[in-house]
């Protein structure tokens, strides 16, 4: 064939392929009805309402989806496709337009008009047609678990310093002053002298018990330990203030102080809170298992393993069983949601709220961040959350229904103690749960009446009185016949507490697209996070069991980074008034990275090589000359005082300021509190109004926390918000404060007492004199604050008493309660210096 014919049997084809190509190019009519029905109504409409969370051109699109491309649904965001061509049916967006998705009903600021929905559905099942060929899906954001290891937290702990401490005196201080004084050193500044020894004792006494030096049980006497011998002051003998450390840390108000903390990350209260906030009556127990576990100085890992698996683990005898089920109160105590009406929904919020308990509180990590997608900011992936759900879904926290009136909320587990005492307890509810629920709240209503009679009693005569003593009488017969019934409930009832348990049905849980629970995605298996595990094989869980128990050692293992070091910087800042990571409860990239990272991991790595004991810990601290410094203004170069040049001063708690009013009116109950609110029905105990006025002179710790009804001085005194885990309490300074101290009878109360005392109880002192009112102001001021007023603080004291006195009747006793109330009032007493 010739070179000319060959090129033109090639041109021929061309040409033919041309012709083919350009008929199979040429739309259809029905092609052309697709394309003009997208232009005229669908791209418009998603224009309007779809773009502004769904396009390339917003920051981050909404699930990962973008609808400004072809490909953006075709590839789809997190929930995969949002649309399959010619199946309506089929198509998730169709689904979420019509609202037939809980929690992903789009879009979120109204619904589609019925006509604007036929319009996409005609689309979706004509083939979807979308001229759209240039754009893409949104980029999938994955985390990078290698790189995500590199910041500070997640880094592994250092092998520890070899220092010499065993001949260090007091000047050198502990193992914390050479990192502190280093960092000093190189930022040029120079450390605060000492503070006094009065001082140094009322902080000591406040930190490490909660209580004035004063408090007789504290066994002090002048600021040394009752049984000293000596008089060598705190500050030139270090022998001496570690006694008085040892002492106050060896008295039970150690372990109710140190609780105290415990119980603000553990979100203790004895009500549920929520929508329905019925009483949780064994909350108490929990409560009291906290402050007896610190007491006998349970090392802090086993402390943490027994409140996420104590059901699981082995115990020697009853008690050990019992108060291990007790300890699993951690996990119950989350205000819930009782009466969702989607159940699968109420299960899933349940394990958020204990991941997120879980995460901040033992972990200084915003696990629940990651429900609906893959964390922000920190290497926290979605399914590393589904790993832990799994272990936590597995677990019963709710069970079964209240009943009656409540059919729909759900009631909360229990656990029988003793011996037999789960089968013992459900036989119980199984039989008789209703029947004594009711008799509990008919003996409280009756009791109630009873009490509405007597008060009008009171102020009644003739016949009125006549007729409330006929009434009276016919509603204590009711009251005897209710506590009659309860009784014999009571009797049968066994002893119990709020607990899990492992469930019947353990499974590995569905990732949640978005986190709704009505969109499952893959299933995850059970596991940890990956950022903080040694090695990337999955923790064995054995078959029938929810990983409850693996999780716990996981949690407490050295090998794990965050958990010793979360703890040890809480000490901290317990003790230094902020953290050397001042984010206290998160760890991660959004949080503060730390001062003084060396000596945290130092203090963490000792803390864990002796055991993870608290006492230690605290001891090591408070001895150091960091910690015994005055408190003054920080330097202009360090506004904060990060690098501790300073003590850094704090107001007193809330608890501190009641419980101090009651020292020092010489009422406070030193007795353990148990269960003062068990006596209450199971109702929204919100609209019980007086009835849940309780009057007790135990310490604060010991009275029942109701969510949504604190007494004044633990809302005004920034007591910490009870529904979720608080490291750091809020620290304000606002008018409510000072008029609590000018016109609450509790205060009025305790300066009446003090004045009588300073008195000797006589009405007045008639030969008011200098000297005698120099004298009072003395006594007045060291009684309340703990130390000898400075003399600006005495002269301004002075005058103010003097003008009070008068000239007939000398000092009289209300002048004496107007100065101990003006003590009261100030920030010398309310502040910790």
């Amino acid at each position: 064939m010739s070179v000319r014919l060959l090129a033109g049997c090639v041109a021929a084809i061309v040409a033919l392929i041309g012709q083919v190509s350009s008929h199979a190019a040429e739309p259809t009519p029905g092609d052309k009805a697709g394309l003009a029905h997208f232009n005229d109504y669908i791209l418009p409409l998603l224009q309007e309402r779809c773009f502004d969370c769904h396009s390339h051109e917003y920051d981050e699109a909404s699930g990962g989806l973008v609808l400004d491309s072809k490909a953006g649904w075709s590839v789809g965001g997190d929930s995969g496709p949002a649309i399959v061509p010619g199946k309506p049916d089929k198509s998730l967006l169709l689904k979420v337009i019509r609202y037939r998705v809980p929690g992903l009903e789009m879009p979120p600021d109204g619904k589609l008009s019925d006509e604007q929905i036929g319009w996409i559905e005609e689309w979706i099942a004509d083939g979807a047609i979308d001229p759209r060929s240039d754009g893409q899906a949104a980029e999938k954001r994955t985390i990078d678990l290698a790189e995500g290891r590199t910041w500070w937290a997640f880094q592994p702990l250092p092998e520890p310093v070899e220092t010499d401490q065993a001949n260090a005196g007091l000047g050198e201080g502990t193992l914390v002053d050479p990192f502190v004084d280093r960092k000093l050193a190189d930022a040029g500044l120079r450390p605060a002298p000492p503070t006094d020894d009065e001082t140094l004792l009322r902080r000591l006494a406040y930190d490490l018990t909660g209580l004035p030096p004063s408090t007789k049980v504290l066994g002090l006497t002048d600021g040394l330990p009752a049984d000293s011998q000596t008089d060598a002051s705190l500050a030139n003998s270090k022998a001496e203030l570690g006694r008085v450390v040892d002492r106050l840390m060896d008295t039970r108000q150690f372990a109710e102080k140190w609780g105290r903390h415990w119980l603000d990350l553990a979100r203790y209260a004895d009500s549920n809170g929520s929508s329905f906030n019925p009483p949780f009556r064994k909350a108490w127990k929990y409560r009291n298992w906290v402050i007896n576990a610190i007491d006998r100085d349970m090392p802090i890992d086993e402390f943490i393993r027994k409140q996420l698996a104590g059901d699981l683990l082995p115990y020697d005898d009853q008690q050990e069983r019992d108060e291990n089920l007790i300890a699993t109160g951690y996990l119950m105590l989350g205000s819930k949601v009782l009466g969702a009406f989607d159940k699968e929904q109420l299960t899933l919020d349940v394990a958020d709220e204990q991941i997120d308990t879980i995460g901040k509180s033992l972990l200084g990590l915003t696990v629940a961040c990651a429900r609906c997608h893959d964390h922000k900011f920190d290497p926290i992936p979605q399914v590393d959350y589904y790993a832990i759900a799994g272990i936590l879904t597995s677990t019963v926290t709710l069970q079964n229904r209240l009943g009656g009136k409540l059919a729909d909320e759900s009631d909360w587990s229990r656990r029988g103690l003793g011996p037999a005492g789960d089968e013992m307890l459900q036989e119980f509810l199984d039989e008789q749960r209703y029947e004594w629920t009711a008799a509990v709240g008919k003996r409280f209503h009756a009791q109630r009446e009873v009490e509405k009679l007597e008060s009008k009693l009171a102020d009644a005569s003739g016949t009125a009185r006549e007729d409330l003593l006929e009434g009276l009488e016919q509603q204590r017969k009711k009251l005897a016949d209710a506590e009659e019934t309860l009784s014999d409930f009571a009797n049968r009832l066994p002893d119990y507490a709020m607990a899990v348990a492992e469930s019947q049905q353990t499974a590995d849980e569905a990732l949640r697209i978005r986190g709704v629970a009505g969109s499952p995605g893959q299933i995850v298996p059970r596991g940890f996070l990956q950022v903080a595990s040694v090695g990337d094989a999955r923790p064995e869980i054995p078959e029938g069991r929810s990983g409850r128990l693996e999780l716990a050692r996981w949690i407490t293992s050295p090998d794990n980074p965050l958990t010793a070091r979360v703890f040890v910087n809480r000490v901290w800042k317990h003790l230094f008034r902020e953290g050397l990571v001042r984010s206290v409860d998160n760890f991660g990239t959004m949080g503060e990275q730390p001062s003084h990272p060396e000596l945290l991991d130092e203090l963490t790595v000792r803390f864990i090589q002796n055991g993870w004991q608290l006492k230690p810990l605290v001891r090591e601290l408070v001895l150091s000359q960091a910690y015994r410094r005055s408190t003054g203004p920080a330097p202009e170069s360090d506004p904060e005082n990060r690098l501790l040049a300073y003590q850094n001063r704090r107001r007193l708690d809330p608890e501190e300021i009641r419980d101090t009013l009651l020292e020092l009116q010489g009422v406070l109950d030193f007795s353990q509190g148990e269960g003062m609110i068990d006596h209450l029905p199971i109702s929204d105990v919100s609209n019980l109004g007086d009835a849940l006025k309780i009057s007790d002179q135990r310490r604060t710790i010991y009275q029942p926390v109701i969510r949504t009804l604190e007494p004044t001085v633990l809302q005004v005194f920034d007591a910490p918000v009870n529904t979720m885990t608080t490291g750091a309490r809020d620290k304000t300074v606002v008018a409510q404060q000072a008029l609590f101290f000018l016109n609450s009878q509790d205060v009025v109360t305790t300066a009446e007492s003090v004045a009588r005392e300073l008195l000797d109880g006589r009405q007045a002192i008639t030969t008011a004199t200098a000297s005698t009112v120099a004298g009072l102001v003395d006594r007045a001021f060291n009684r309340i604050v703990g130390r000898e007023p400075t003399a600006s603080e005495r002269e301004v004291l002075l005058r103010y008493t003097t003008r009070q006195a008068d000239d007939l009747y000398g000092l009289t006793q209300h002048d004496a309660l107007k100065l101990c109330q003006t003590i009261l009032s100030s920030t010398q007493f309310q502040f910790l210096d």
